[in-house]
């Protein structure tokens, strides 16, 4: 047992050794590149979708602002209803419209320094690119929505009135700071995030890492055989949706690790992942969703919002699951 240990440490230990490095820079990178007020610029990339949609300027900041942080995005909206200057279908559709422009946030922080690390260039970049189409999917739904909520355009006049809330100032104080300053900042958001990073890494190899020597994988094989049979899944997949649901950062190491051993191929692990993503998104919504849009926007439509917006992605997971069954 003593050696099974020192074995799997050692595992754990030479692989976070090897990826570290290059989830650092990229960690690094994303925030020095958010710090400097890059995100900002991907104003050009929502603001043409925010004007298909029949919304007015406080929801067209809010989409536009949800690029660099959602909170403060449904922040304007919030302060926007409680005004009576937008209504209840417009808040949820422009919800819905945010999902693009928010994914934008996430591949500087989370897809391209963490997930394409871990599952290599084109399998990390292949699941980025499926959560980008999800994403922009769920805005087009809610565009669709909007056209058919708000049946006309806000007029200029609205628009003036509204100026107070649509002023970005209103909400972010502006800064300028040094690049010296956005270093230390950047390094120490750096540092924050590699810490959490490093720790469930190594603890997630550790553990595979016994489990597989003490043929624990092969019980678990035969735990998920019914479920594996009905879909026609290798019992690994769901190993890796087990996993997710426990937590997303173990369930993307898991996967990496079975696919680095050529146990699971590219298609098997956007399957596994998909698949966590559903199985996890009610714990995920209830733990994190429902208590930010239930103090922003009430019991009542804080709890539509996020029941809306949870049964669209689960329907449109679902559907590029089928998908991928399908070509593969």
């Amino acid at each position: 047992m003593y050696s099974i240990i020192l074995e799997s440490l050692q595992y754990s230990l030479k692989y976070t050794i090897k990826i570290v490095p290059i989830v650092t820079i990229g960690i690094f990178v994303a925030n020095f590149l958010i710090n400097t007020g890059i995100m900002k610029k991907l104003d050009k990339l929502i603001k043409p979708i925010a004007s298909r949609a029949n919304i007015s300027a406080i929801s067209t900041l809010a989409v536009a602002t949800c690029t660099f942080s959602s909170t403060a995005g449904f922040s304007m909206l919030s302060e926007g209803l409680n005004e009576k200057k937008v209504s209840e279908k417009e808040v949820i559709a422009t919800t819905l419209i945010s999902s693009f422009p928010s994914i934008l946030s996430h591949l500087f922080t989370f897809f391209i320094p963490f997930v394409i690390p871990i599952l290599g260039v084109i399998t990390g970049t292949i699941y980025i690119f499926l959560r980008v189409v999800i994403a922009l999917l769920k805005s087009i739904i809610g565009i669709i929505l909007a056209k058919i909520w708000l049946k006309t355009k806000v007029m200029d006049a609205q628009d003036n009135a509204n100026k107070r809330l649509a002023n970005p100032n209103h909400y972010i104080v502006p800064t300028t700071p040094t690049y010296t300053q956005i270093s230390k900042k950047s390094l120490k958001s750096t540092y924050k995030v590699l810490k959490r990073i490093v720790i469930v890494m190594v603890i997630a190899l550790f553990v595979i890492s016994i489990l597989d020597k003490l043929g624990a994988f092969e019980n678990f094989k035969n735990i998920f055989e019914p479920i594996s049979n009905t879909f026609g899944f290798k019992s690994e997949i769901v190993i890796v949706s087990a996993t997710e649901i426990l937590d997303t950062r173990a369930g993307f190491i898991v996967a990496g690790d079975f696919l680095n051993k050529n146990i699971l191929n590219t298609t098997d692990v956007l399957i596994a992942l998909l698949l966590g993503n559903i199985i996890s998104f009610s714990t995920r919504f209830v733990k994190h969703s429902l208590p930010l849009h239930v103090s922003l926007f009430g019991y009542k439509l804080g709890t539509k919002i996020v029941m809306i917006n949870a049964i669209t992605t689960l329907l449109i997971d679902v559907l590029f699951i089928a998908i991928l069954i399908g070509l593969f």
